[in-house]
């Protein structure tokens, strides 16, 4: 039984036994039976406890095994260290998925891990799959079937079913969201808590969810991404069934990256890289609770955004200009209408009132009620807006009869119309709950519509380039001869890629000065080559403007002084000399690194000093399509400095982006053997001119041995 077959078990279970189950229904261990009772759980209940005879009207059995009939699913609350005999009778009664409620595993330290190990493995041995532990539980919404002892089960109202799962590390978060969007009208699918994920992560859960007819948005709350490939997988065919995949990923703050690990045993990873795989695959993610529940809303009508052009209409001008903030913000346009439609809306609003985007048609609707609606069906006549967004303050039977309206409107056409209704809920509860009831987008602020409106644009145009590796590898076994590879080898490597690099000649000591033959009618750069020294201005490795022979000896000395002095033990392999390059251009850097869950991630940003004060950098996965390398480009604040300022002309961004992608398919073909790879700078010369690499470095992995005969 795969993992896939195994969530769908647990989830459609037809007989469940509940090991360690209380009389007491308000313990943890005795509201599981309580919970199943309460929504009628329609299969077999199988309580297992050796002190009881019967509990709640069921049988009672000392043990798994002396249970007469089969059992789907085991739901375990007993103690961490009677795990491994419980997982014994589960072999022995054929159980194959067991939701596991305790903690004293591996969120305890070494001796816990350990034993979540052990428990591990002997459950593989028996094909047993585990959820949990340190879980709540688990909760299929279309059955009324809550499996565990989540506060959100003891309701007394039905469970609202609908499209979204919601897979968590924390049954906490999870089920408390849950909760809050049930009482917004959001209906789920399944909402599963995985705990510390031993053996069935979230990414297991979404993926099943993926593949499920029955959900049609997928949430998640993550510490930590188990298996980074598989994460990059979901995001790909979430995105090709076209099911939104929303995450609040924790563990952003060093701070709480140590809470993390301490609280499901999660090592949660970079968050800058997590953010640029995000951002690379079409994955949504938000900040907090309610920024999840805001979004989920934006998209439960099916509806998608053609682009980001929008437009507003308003009964007040305050929220009107407030809305026309934050769209400038949010990456928004605002559009300005065409005089036809601008006439249109002129003739239906009065002549205090404004036409242009956003539209205020006044307080005056609030006795006229069809200026609202009429406007609205102007605007979706209008070819050239993607979006509307609708505000109003009325409540009462008039804002009432507003959102029927405006869901009738909404009906009949494919455009998103999203809703801001201020006010108490007393005066305008009634028309918001009518238009949550037919899968309207409505909010109570002016910024919570318009970051939803951003998030559903940014997802509905995010195009995923499912780029794959170039299969050649110009990189021969014994090649991989030194840990660090200096600039003298990065060079000749990177001219195999059509980069070029300035003349040189590497030599090893002053002596072979009189042999060399360089032009010395262009000034020379003398760099020091060694794999100790890899920052060479820090240690005084690089003089510039040598004019001759003379010169360059000198130049050499002081540098071997210099190097020395940094550090005594540095093995200097030679030094290079270089034409100085007199062609003006931009700063560059491009660097790729080796991500423990991601695999090899290309960075690139201005070069120089402007890396470490500016911190302006785009990142992606390796490899990227050149389309990708210029969308990179183009995220930095310092793609304007590229583009031309202050009547200096656009420089080769074509060929920079064409230096990205290349190095990008040289990093994913390494398979992990790259450790860092750092291009900086790269001078990006004026357009058409291309681009020029002045120094590198790169450091493979450090076990040569190993990586030499992988090759």
């Amino acid at each position: 039984m795969d993992k896939n077959e195994a969530i769908q078990k647990f989830l459609h279970p037809e007989s469940i036994a509940i090991v360690g189950v209380s009389k007491d229904f308000t313990s943890i261990s005795g509201k599981p039976i309580k919970n199943l009772i309460q929504h009628q759980y329609k299969g077999n209940i199988y309580p297992v406890n050796p002190k009881y005879e019967e509990i709640g009207g069921y049988k009672c059995y000392p043990s798994l095994v002396d249970i007469p009939d089969s059992v789907d699913v085991a739901l375990i609350a007993v103690s961490a260290k009677r795990m491994l005999s419980i997982i014994d009778q589960c072999k022995q009664k054929a159980i194959r998925s067991i939701v596991l409620f305790g903690s004293g595993f591996a969120e305890i330290g070494e001796e816990g891990s350990n034993l979540q190990n052990e428990v591990l493995e002997k459950a593989k041995e028996a094909n047993i799959h585990i959820l949990g532990p340190n879980c709540v539980g688990l909760l299929n919404v279309h059955l009324s079937l809550p499996m565990g002892f989540a506060t959100s089960f003891e309701t007394n109202r039905p469970f609202i079913s609908g499209p979204v799962g919601f897979a968590s590390q924390s049954g906490a978060i999870g089920f408390s969201l849950f909760g809050m969007a049930q009482e917004e009208n959001i209906g789920f699918s399944y909402v599963v808590n995985t705990g510390n994920q031993m053996d069935i992560t979230t990414l297991d859960v979404m993926n099943y969810m993926v593949k499920d007819e029955q959900t049609s948005i997928i949430t998640g709350y993550l510490e930590s991404i188990p298996d980074g490939e598989q994460f990059i997988r979901l995001a790909k065919a979430a995105k090709e069934k076209d099911k939104p995949l929303i995450m609040l990923k924790a563990g952003r703050s060093k701070l709480g990256q140590k809470a993390a690990l301490s609280h499901t045993a999660s090592m949660t990873g970079s968050d800058e890289t997590y953010q640029a795989i995000a951002k690379q695959y079409g994955i949504i993610t938000v900040n907090d609770i309610d920024d999840l529940i805001t979004t989920v809303k934006v998209f439960l009508n099916q509806k998608r955004a053609a682009g980001n052009r929008v437009v507003t209409i308003s009964n007040s001008g305050a929220a009107g200009i407030a809305m026309a903030d934050y769209s400038e913000d949010l990456q928004l346009n605002m559009i300005t209408l065409t005089e036809e439609t601008k006439r249109k809306v002129a003739d239906l609003i009065p002549t205090y009132g404004s036409a242009m985007n956003p539209i205020d048609v006044t307080a005056q609707s609030l006795k006229e009620q069809h200026i609202l609606t009429d406007t609205l069906k102007v605007l979706l006549e209008d070819t050239t807006i993607e979006s509307i967004v609708f505000q109003t303050t009325f409540g009462g039977e008039l804002g009432f009869n507003i959102c029927k309206a405006i869901a009738e409107i909404d009906a009949k056409t494919d455009k998103p119309i999203l809703v801001t209704i201020t006010g108490t809920d007393e005066l305008t509860g009634k028309g918001r709950r009518y238009l949550q009831q037919n899968n309207i987008p409505v909010y109570k602020t002016s910024y919570e519509t318009m970051v939803a409106l951003s998030l559903l644009v940014q997802y509905s145009t995010k195009t995923v380039n499912d780029v794959q590796v170039a299969g050649e590898n110009i990189y021969h076994t014994d090649e991989i001869k030194e840990r660090i590879w200096t600039e003298v080898k990065v060079k000749h490597l990177l001219t195999n890629f059509g980069i070029r690099t300035p003349k040189g000649v590497l030599i090893n000591k002053v002596d072979e000065i009189e042999t060399m033959k360089v032009d010395w009618d262009i000034p020379k750069v003398c760099k020091v080559i060694s794999s100790d020294i890899l920052h060479k201005t820090d240690a005084g490795g690089v003089i510039v403007n040598i004019q001759n022979e003379q010169e360059l000896a000198v130049a050499v000395k002081e540098i071997t002084e210099s190097v020395k002095k940094y550090d005594k033990e540095a093995q200097i392999d030679g030094f290079l000399v270089e034409e100085m390059v007199k062609q003006e251009g931009v700063e560059f850097f491009i660097g790729v690194k080796e991500d423990p869950q991601f695999g090899a991630i290309i960075v690139c940003g201005l070069g120089g000093i402007f890396i470490e004060v500016f911190k302006d950098v785009s990142l992606r996965k390796a490899p990227v399509s050149k389309e990708d390398a210029i969308e990179m480009l183009m995220e930095l604040k310092g793609y304007a400095v590229l583009q031309g300022v202050r009547g200096k002309g656009s420089h080769d961004i074509q060929a920079l982006a064409r230096a990205i992608e290349k190095i990008s398919h040289f990093a994913a073909n390494q398979n992990g053997r790259l450790k860092e790879m750092d291009i900086n700078p790269l001078i990006v010369l004026e357009e058409g001119e291309g681009v020029l690499a002045l120094d590198g470095v790169i450091v493979w992995d450090e076990k040569i041995d190993h990586l030499i005969e992988s090759l």
